[in-house]
């Protein structure tokens, strides 16, 4: 009985502790989530900025020499097929014709003109991706 007792005391003292606590606590305003979520949107556009900047500069380059090893590499295993294929079809002589030497310069401005439109379409995405950053900065910034 004496500890039921006890018990009974200590849920009281703590019953008054948690209604002395929770009226002496701050509420906060309505539009607090609403201030903070802008405040990281804010940040994260202008620290963003300039990481994206580096990494697409990265990427750019990343993407330029893989662009030519992928391009450029199945360029020569076309030439090497060629090679092969004549070879055997033709021999050695066909190496000097000029039906051989004008099929391995219609696959090199074909690959040459694959690539060059495979960086125009780069340049172009990387140039709109861009526009739309510059335009989330300046909306962020109008906001405030």
């Amino acid at each position: 009985m004496i500890i039921k007792m006890n018990k009974y005391k200590e849920q009281k003292e703590d019953e008054k502790i948690g209604r002395l606590i929770s009226s002496a606590k701050m509420k906060a305003p309505e539009n607090l989530k609403y201030r903070i979520m802008h405040q990281i949107e804010y940040e994260s556009v202008l620290s963003g900025d300039k990481n994206n900047k580096n990494k697409s500069v990265n990427r750019e380059n990343g993407s330029v020499i893989r662009d030519l090893g992928s391009i450029f590499g199945t360029m020569y295993a076309v030439f090497a097929i060629i090679a092969i294929a004549a070879y055997i079809i033709q021999g050695t002589e066909f190496y000097l014709s000029i039906e051989f030497w004008g099929s391995i310069a219609l696959v090199a401005v074909v690959f040459s003109f694959f690539w060059l439109f495979s960086r125009i379409d780069a340049y172009i995405k990387e140039k709109e991706q861009r526009k739309t950053l510059s335009n989330a900065l300046s909306n962020s910034e109008k906001r405030k």
